[in-house]
């Protein structure tokens, strides 16, 4: 078991995959990795999402997580528990996670299932990791139009400040309205607006 405590930001990138490779590319940014993720969402089932916040819900979920390598033959499953303090502008003023590896996903979903868990939605994404001069990003791809770029703190990058300074600097056009992208909850939005 392990525990991870940081902090990151998360923007909304507003061009296509390709052109944001190409972009990240005259940047000077080296590709590390590629791999898949997936997370599946299990929350208490007496938690009637039409009747209870969007936070609240996800600040009792476990998640479940598989990455799959893409440029590697990594394949790591874990349960995770993660904790985040959100100011009232939505800033993430800081998170920790509990992990746990798994050797099967799918048990972990039915012991979760059978102690009074459900599951909840799943998010499934694309990554590329890349880094230039310790600043490392990752995108996540959701969809087509729905790309995400992920920083976290690190030894060079100690703030959420640097973390903006360090992004602004690039050639990605994003959306400066926001660096703290809850992806988890505008999919649990949808997921409510559709019922």
């Amino acid at each position: 078991m392990s525990y991870k405590e940081g902090n990151e930001i998360t923007v909304r990138v507003q061009c296509s995959k390709e052109d944001l490779i190409k972009r990240i590319q005259e940047d000077n940014f080296v590709l590390k990795s590629e791999y898949r993720s997936k997370d599946i969402f299990m929350i208490p089932k007496d938690i009637d999402i039409m009747k209870t916040n969007t936070r609240e819900i996800l600040s009792k979920a476990i998640l479940l997580r598989e990455f799959q390598g893409i440029s590697s033959n990594k394949h790591k499953m874990k349960i995770t528990f993660k904790h985040k303090d959100i100011n009232e502008k939505g800033e993430i003023l800081s998170q920790n996670s509990t992990n746990c590896e798994v050797t099967n996903i799918h048990d972990a979903q039915r012991l979760f299932e059978n102690i009074g868990y459900k599951e909840l939605m799943s998010i499934k994404e694309k990554h590329f990791a890349y880094c230039r001069n310790g600043f490392e990003i990752i995108i996540k791809i959701l969809s087509d139009d729905n790309i995400l770029i992920e920083a976290e703190l690190n030894k060079e990058y100690k703030t959420i400040d640097e973390l903006k300074n360090a992004i602004n600097k690039t050639k990605i056009p994003f959306d400066k309205s926001n660096y703290f992208v809850k992806k988890a909850e505008e999919e649990l939005d949808k997921i409510k607006n559709r019922r």
